[in-house]
């Protein structure tokens, strides 16, 4: 198997970290416009090897014909964030930079699963689809995934059990818009609402944390990769070993809840066919709004781009 990464960043190499000691893939290539960091980065992998499962780390700067032949691609690469900035500030400058990384990934690939992680997650992976043309099903984005297992984690937290054995999810948008669905959560099968310590300022407060979690972190430390990178991670393993986790990741909406036309995240079976399926789970009619609002939400900013 073999897995290119298009950003040698620290989202990008915390990710190739963690892939490379989970094991899986044989190969992995490194892409960045940075051709001298991203060759430390690919030696310093090397250089650990012995310690981890067998795989061959490279960079090839921005040689795009390295990714013919992957079985994955995951593109981080982009403009970050800055402290105060919205995820959909980004969108002009970054839908401008994506778009040459798309077209030189498409001349050489056309059987890959493509994950997109850069930001705005989900207006790049519209952008993804479109310029492509592979199977909508080979083309989705990390989306609420990362929300989701933030939220679960400080949930956890709060309520004193591993934030595995809850399930509640972060829908919409990745971004400002993000819908919490907490009308069917559940601790280890328990409804939420009657788990031992529930009440609804405690959820309230674990959502806004969430929902500023990501900006928290960039104010504090510049960036954040620890949380981002296991969230990939969750995603890459369960196209590797076709463990059809059900995942929020961010795909295109072709009638769901009254959505198309915009890659919005909802809860997908995900194997080694990538999104094998999009489930419309029950939702509140406050939680069904507040999806279709991040819908209206992205599909507004990519018209403001030209990206119909």
């Amino acid at each position: 198997m073999k897995l290119t990464m298009v950003g040698a960043g620290r989202v990008g190499t915390t990710t190739v970290f963690e892939l490379q000691q989970e094991g899986g893939f044989t190969e992995i290539a490194l892409l960045d416009i940075m051709v001298e960091k991203a060759q430390g980065e690919a030696l310093d992998f090397t250089h650990g090897a012995s310690r981890a499962p067998r795989c061959t780390i490279r960079s090839y700067g921005t040689d795009y014909n390295a990714s013919r032949d992957s079985d994955m691609i995951i593109i981080t690469a982009g403009i970050p964030r800055a402290p105060g900035q919205t995820r959909l500030d980004l969108l002009k400058v970054n839908v401008e930079a994506m778009g040459p990384v798309l077209e030189a990934l498409g001349r050489v690939n056309r059987e890959a699963i493509l994950l997109m992680v850069s930001n705005p997650v989900d207006v790049l992976t519209y952008q993804a689809v479109r310029t492509l043309g592979w199977p909508t099903n080979h083309v989705f984005g990390l989306g609420n995934v990362l929300d989701t297992v933030r939220f679960r984690s400080l949930l956890g937290e709060r309520l004193g059990v591993h934030g595995g054995q809850i399930s509640v999810y972060m829908l919409g948008e990745h971004g400002d818009s993000m819908q919490p669905v907490t009308s069917t959560a559940t601790v280890a099968g328990v409804p939420l609402k009657k788990f031992p310590g529930y009440n609804d300022d405690l959820v309230k407060e674990v959502v806004e944390q969430t929902r500023v979690g990501g900006a928290e972190v960039i104010a504090k430390k510049g960036g954040t990769f620890y949380a981002v990178a296991p969230s990939i991670s969750w995603v890459v393993q369960s196209v590797l070993r076709d463990s059809k986790e059900i995942l929020p990741i961010s795909s295109l909406m072709d009638g769901q809840l009254g959505m198309a036309n915009m890659c919005v995240s909802l809860p997908c079976i995900v194997g080694s066919g990538g999104r094998e399926r999009v489930l419309e789970i029950p939702l509140s009619p406050e939680e069904e709004a507040g999806v279709k609002n991040s819908h209206r939400v992205l599909r507004e900013s990519a018209d403001a781009v030209g990206l119909t």
